[in-house]
This record gives structure tokens, C-alpha cells and sequence, in this order.
């Protein structure tokens, strides 16, 4: 056994940076990430915590871990959010979300495979090129509906078709799921009420690919170089991506495989930019108490703080407050990184824990611009029986441009469409 972990050690050490060889020594074991750590605050074991997990990391590459350690090791690796909590209080700033994620793909590299839910959306993805498992000839099927329903000002346009200054990404989450799709609709009918010439990529829109990197496998930077070499000759410059976790990989994962980059925007960035210069309108008050969720994609990982807060703020009647954790503190509400899938019961945990703190603040409602953070969200207040509402920014937005392409209006249009 010792033989075969040392040979495994090599082969994962072989995949870590230099940098990161250095982190694993680096680890001063101060306690900061126990302390942090949303994990940790509903599972508080020692294994759990980064410090445990970079000494096991170590201990590996270094022929030094047990069997039960090393079983122990990687089903700590993946009970974990890859949030980046941990990276933001470590007094020597080891890298930790990127020291996860590399963790993860030199062990699949190394013949230990992710968990078992994990795989299959794994698989799903390159099989299907989408998250959902459905057929790509459907990913663009919500604009058409959204015409034909009335929500939209005029049809989209396809970029083979009209070529634009900008293009909308909308992801695998608003095309396809149900409780999401407003976000998409919504999202085009304000850069309509913007004047904004853009286009969607509809049935030729891939999956960013961005949860193989988040899950370790191996495929990762073949799929997102086929991406980027499509997204480059069609001569895409400017891209406006609605989810988070888009935002993340087109804009991070990808930094290192772009030539000649085109220039990616969350829609928070975009329409805080549209609002100050006066081309988008809030015509209508938005009487509502609400709290801001810092998605880990969008806030920590990305530094995009400011530009959500000051575009919910310009909008007439809406009174923004703070829970105690919030920006580079933000609680994370377990839904990226894969835990879900791994670990659902330890996700529910502290995505209700993040409602509680919403509830504390007094505020009507719980907001954010990551569509997989509010169904999170949502299911831990539906399962809580809790008051807060929970909306993605967009929602909040619309009320003040268009009121009538809310989400329960899209949800009812859409519903007609079902067979």
C-alpha cells in the first residue's frame, strides 16, 4: 500500500504548481479557516477545515498518509464549496479555491475518481453539452417563447444571422430550467428597453464548461479550448453572461487559454453602467426591504462588489441592507464547487443558515444575481418555512423597468408550452 501511494503521490505532486508545493508548507495552522469556514459550521470535524486538508495534502504527496487517512482526505476535498472563505482570512494567502480545484484534478489524473453525481453531470456535459442532459437543439428554445408570448420588444436575433457589438451568454441553468428561464427572458428584455444591439448564440451556445474545472476532471482545458476557438472565430468582442458561474469560467478559467480575449461582463456590470448613463430607466418604485447575497463566483472570486449594490440602489423605493456577513465575507450558500452534488444535506445546511441571516437583517427579501445561488436559496427558505423571499437582481430590475415580464408572468407564459 505505501508503494502504491507513493507512486500516486508523484503523480499528483507532479500536477500541483510550484506554487502550490509551496502552499502545502506554507499552512501555518492558525485556526483562521476553522473559524470561517461554512462547511465547517455544519460539519465541524478537523478534517473538514483547509488546514486539515492542505496537511493531508501534504502528507500524500509525501508518501506519509494512511489508508483511512487517505479515504478520509478525499471525501474532505469534496465536501467542500471551493467558496474561497478560507484564501480571504488566511494570513499567508494560499491560494485555496485554486488549490482545491487543482487537488481535485490531479487525483482524477492520479486514478481516484469524483464522487459518483458528480461523474454523471460530468458526463452529461460532454455527452449532451449542457448540465440538464437535453438536447442542445433546445438551448435557445426560450427566446422564441418569449417572443411569441409578448415579453419581449422584438425577436433575438442570432449572431450567424446579425453579427453585434454585444453578445448575450445565457447558460445551461436559464435555458433550461424551468424555475430560471425568467432570468434569461428578463435579461434580454432589459438590454431591449436599453437600446442595446445584441444577439444570442441560441443552439450553438455551449455550456462554459467551467464545473469541469470546478470538479477535477480532466477535460477541462480541451473543452474550453474548443469553446474559446469557436467564440474567437466568430469574432466575438464584447459577451454579457447572467450567471455567475459563466462569469467565472469565461472570464477566470479562461484567462490563461483566450488570444486576443473578448471583453466578458456579468449583466450586474453591464446594467449598473447602463443605468448611470441614463440609457436604462427605472420607471417604477420597488417598495421592498432587501438583503444582498454575494454569489462566491461572482464576489470573492471576481471582486464584483460595488456594481450589484449601486444598480440595486438606484431603484425607487427599494431600502438595501447588509447581513453581517457580506462582500469578501460572504456565507457561502453551498451550491458551487460540486458539493451539492457530493453532499446535498450539508448544502441545504448552509443555504438555510444564509436565510437565517437574511432573516436577522429584517429584510423582505433575500436577492441575488446568480441563478444557482437562488434556487439554493430557495429550497432552504421553502424548506425552513421561512418569510424572506428569495429573487435573482434581475427580478428586483425588471419591477422598475417593465413590471409585467416578472417571473411569474414568464413561468405562466412558459407553462403553456408544456406538453
Amino acid at each position: 500500500m505505501a508503494r502504491h501511494l507513493k507512486t500516486q503521490g508523484d503523480r499528483i505532486a507532479e500536477r500541483l504548481t510550484w506554487r502550490q508545493l509551496v502552499e502545502l508548507d506554507a499552512c501555518t495552522r492558525c485556526g483562521e479557516c476553522q473559524v470561517w469556514c461554512p462547511v465547517y459550521a455544519r460539519d465541524s470535524r478537523e478534517l473538514i477545515t483547509a488546514r486539515s486538508k492542505i496537511q493531508s495534502l501534504r502528507s500524500l504527496v509525501r508518501d506519509r498518509l494512511g489508508e483511512a487517512e487517505h479515504e478520509e482526505f478525499i471525501s474532505s476535498l469534496y465536501e467542500c464549496s471551493a467558496c474561497g472563505q478560507c484564501h480571504v482570512v488566511c494570513p499567508v494567502r494560499i491560494n485555496t479555491p485554486e488549490l482545491w480545484e487543482q487537488s481535485r484534478a490531479s487525483l482524477v489524473q492520479a486514478g481516484i475518481p469524483q464522487p459518483e453525481d458528480q461523474i454523471r453531470q460530468l458526463s452529461a456535459i460532454k455527452e449532451f453539452n449542457n448540465s440538464y442532459s437535453r438536447p442542445q437543439q433546445e438551448r435557445g428554445l426560450w427566446a422564441d417563447k418569449a417572443w411569441e408570448s409578448g415579453l419581449l420588444i422584438k425577436p433575438l436575433r442570432l449572431w450567424k444571422e446579425h453579427p453585434s457589438p454585444v453578445l448575450y451568454f445565457a447558460g445551461c441553468t436559464a435555458s433550461y430550467e424551468p424555475s430560471q428561464q425568467a432570468v434569461a427572458v428578463q435579461s434580454a428584455r432589459l438590454l431591449q428597453e436599453a437600446g442595446i444591439d445584441f444577439s444570442i448564440l441560441g443552439s450553438d451556445e455551449p455550456c462554459c464548461a467551467s464545473k469541469l474545472r470546478r470538479m477535477g476532471d480532466s477535460d477541462f482545458l480541451r473543452e474550453a479550448g474548443r469553446r474559446t476557438a469557436m467564440i474567437r472565430e466568430m469574432g466575438i468582442k464584447t459577451i454579457v453572461v447572467s450567471c455567475a458561474g459563466c462569469y467565472k469560467g469565461l472570464h477566470s478559467d479562461y484567462a490563461g487559454i483566450w488570444s486576443d480575449a473578448p471583453h466578458v461582463l456579468h449583466l450586474t456590470q453591464f446594467l449598473d453602467l447602463l443605468i448611470r448613463d441614463g440609457r436604462l430607466l427605472l420607471r417604477h418604485e420597488v417598495p421592498l426591504t432587501a438583503t444582498y447575497h454575494d454569489p462566491c463566483h461572482l464576489g470573492r472570486h471576481n471582486n464584483v462588489y460595488d456594481e450589484p449594490r449601486r444598480m440595486l440602489r438606484a431603484i425607487p423605493g427599494l431600502r438595501l441592507v447588509e447581513m453581517p456577513r457580506h462582500r469578501s465575507f460572504s456565507s457561502c450558500c453551498g451550491m458551487g464547487g460540486g458539493l451539492k452534488l457530493a453532499f446535498p444535506g450539508i448544502q441545504l445546511k448552509m443555504s438555510a443558515g444564509r436565510i437565517r441571516e437574511a432573516e436577522e437583517t429584517g429584510a423582505d427579501a433575500v436577492v441575488t444575481p446568480c441563478q444557482t445561488c437562488a434556487m439554493g436559496l430557495q429550497h432552504a427558505a421553502d424548506e425552513i418555512s421561512s418569510p424572506v423571499k428569495v429573487y435573482h437582481s434581475n427580478e428586483i430590475l425588471i419591477r422598475s423597468v417593465c413590471p409585467d415580464v416578472s417571473r411569474e408572468a414568464v413561468v405562466e407564459a412558459f407553462s403553456r408550452y408544456e406538453t
